[in-house]
């Protein structure tokens, strides 16, 4: 992994709320961290087909931008087989979606992780999707996000270079 840039993936259902408000947090984490900057590349998908070749839900957008985070997304993307096989690390925003990456993963040298459990370590909790609620359920989310990043870049800057990643 030390020659190679570390490949993140961030995974939710669509790819137009969670998965990419996390790309562009995550994204900007590392770019902030010297040790990270260069050494680490993240990308979000969905687990659906729904919205691929979208933009990043407006309201998602909108937290990002009341906290600060500049960066464009990514458009969405589909989750398949191949997506995840060329990462070193997939971050699932729920359980369900670590059993359908899992399902579709041949990769047996990629790390899937709840993101959740990079803060509360064995409680299997999910993200909560804020696609049916207000302005203040993604802000809430996005909160979650930042810190599941900052636990994420941590975790990633004390063992870049080791031969696998475990969280």
């Amino acid at each position: 992994m030390a020659d190679q840039p570390v490949r993140v993936a961030v995974i939710c259902t669509g790819n137009i709320c969670r998965s990419p408000m996390a790309e562009v947090v995550l994204a900007d984490l590392v770019a902030q961290d010297p040790v990270l900057r260069g050494r680490v590349e993240v990308t979000s998908a969905g687990t659906a087909r729904w919205h691929v070749g979208s933009e990043m839900d407006q309201r998602a957008r909108d937290a990002l931008d009341r906290a600060g985070f500049v960066k464009p997304g990514t458009p969405a993307a589909f989750a398949d087989r191949n997506y995840l096989d060329a990462h070193h690390i997939v971050v699932a925003m729920t359980r369900e979606h670590v059993h359908d990456v899992n399902q579709r993963l041949t990769n047996v040298d990629t790390e899937v992780i709840l993101l959740r459990n990079l803060m509360q370590p064995g409680e299997n909790l999910d993200v909560a999707d804020p696609y049916y609620g207000d302005a203040d359920e993604f802000d809430d989310c996005l909160e979650l996000l930042r810190r599941g990043g900052l636990c994420l870049t941590s975790a990633l800057r004390s063992r870049l270079g080791a031969d696998s990643f475990e969280a």
